[in-house]
């Protein structure tokens, strides 16, 4: 899902996105003249492996995510600290949402048999 920049305005656009088990929904509106808020949530679920034996985890989600999105290089005030710059004057939905999932996925996770291991008492 495309969205151009210079279509969105002070009323909020709805935007909805399926990827396997997980849904990115919410809203995106333009703050200021070249910056617009995302508000959303990603609920369902990503098999994630476990990080010391590798066994997949279906993991549920329940995310709610709030950012920035800049039209080109932000230039504002240190405030706004969750900013992604948009370089194509278009918000390509699908690489914010692939983003946050590998967010989400960069933390540690353990599987039930793994619980209470390190990762260095394997080795």
């Amino acid at each position: 899902m495309l969205i151009p920049f210079r279509r969105l305005g002070t009323v909020p656009v709805d935007f909805e996105l399926n990827r396997d088990n997980a849904r990115f929904s919410g809203e995106i509106f333009l703050k200021k003249s070249n910056l617009a808020q995302l508000n959303g949530t990603i609920t369902g679920s990503i098999s994630i492996p476990c990080d010391i034996c590798a066994e997949p985890i279906e993991t549920p989600l329940n995310e709610e995510v709030s950012f920035y999105l800049s039209d080109g290089i932000y230039k504002g005030n240190e405030e706004e600290f969750d900013v992604v710059e948009i370089d194509t004057a278009t918000i390509d939905m699908d690489e914010l949402f692939r983003s946050e999932i590998e967010l989400i996925r960069s933390d540690y996770y353990c599987c039930s048999n793994c619980e209470g291991k390190t990762l260095d008492a394997e080795f």
